[in-house]
């Protein structure tokens, strides 16, 4: 199955306006989610109504993944795109976001993911992590209960 053009670039800007994603981000956000074009879908169609589709996989459905796992909608449809295409990793994932445990995705040069480890996210700590990449102190984005880098736009 293929994306339609008009899906990707709808998608492309909400995750922009709405979710404040740079371009980048979004464009990375759209290649994970539609490994399982299905995850796609649905979140298309809960981005133009609001109600998210009766989507599962390997027993996850999006309405568990935000509530029981803390993930904002994006990142409930993600998880569940990686759910869908490799249920053995999503599980490693899970088990560690259960554990109360953050991401932070490392890139290669050509903007493919290089891995993804986690660490304790220090939500009650005043002192703020620094980011892996440049060195320089992360912002709480409360609104995505993430730490972000202002130097590297990215999360950690």
């Amino acid at each position: 199955m293929t994306l339609r053009v008009e899906d990707y670039t709808y998608v492309l800007e909400q995750l922009q306006t709405q979710y404040g994603f740079t371009q980048e981000h979004a464009e990375d956000a759209i290649e994970r989610m539609s490994q399982s074009p299905d995850v796609f879908n649905g979140f298309v169609s809960y981005l133009r109504t609001g109600n998210h589709p009766n989507l599962s996989y390997s027993g996850y459905e999006i309405s568990d993944l935000m509530l029981n796992y803390g993930l904002s909608p994006v990142g409930a449809y993600l998880m569940l795109a990686l759910v869908a295409v490799d249920p053995n990793r999503a599980q490693g994932y899970l088990d560690e976001l259960r554990e109360g445990i953050m991401e932070t995705v490392e890139y290669n040069p050509d903007g493919s993911i290089k891995k993804i480890t986690f660490r304790t996210a220090g939500i009650g700590s005043s002192e703020a992590p620094v980011c892996p990449r440049c060195g320089k102190k992360a912002t709480w984005v409360e609104q995505y209960k993430r730490w972000y880098c202002y130097d590297c736009k990215d999360y950690l």
